[in-house]
């Protein structure tokens, strides 16, 4: 009997593996395939999860940023640094979705108010 029941976990645990890897190489392979993309080839459900990664990448960036000791640093270097993190790894298109959504909050605020 339990040499039945280690057959099965081991057959379980093989099983699951195999599919646990083979879905890593899809993840792989779809990322991969992102990065070539041109603009209007993306879904908005990609856009969308890419923005909110995105945001999620960009405070982790800032928290390590601001985590490290830059007085050694000329203003000029501290701002390259900075804009470096909402502009590498093609960040680019997503930095400029923000801008729009947070222009668009901005102006109907401004609009509300007056």
């Amino acid at each position: 009997m339990d040499q039945n029941r280690n057959d099965i976990n081991t057959y379980i645990e093989s099983t699951v593996e195999n599919k646990i890897n083979s879905m890593i190489d899809v993840i792989k392979d779809n990322n991969e395939n992102n990065k070539n993309k041109m603009i209007y080839q993306y879904t908005l459900h990609e856009l969308y999860i890419n923005t909110l990664q995105y945001m999620i990448d960009i405070i982790n960036d800032i928290s390590d940023f601001l985590s490290i000791n830059h007085k050694n640093e000329s203003n000029q270097e501290y701002r390259e640094k900075l804009f470096n993190i909402f502009f590498k790894d093609d960040r680019i298109l997503y930095t400029g979705i923000i801008l729009i959504f947070l222009s668009l909050i901005l102006y109907f605020i401004d609009g509300v108010s007056t």
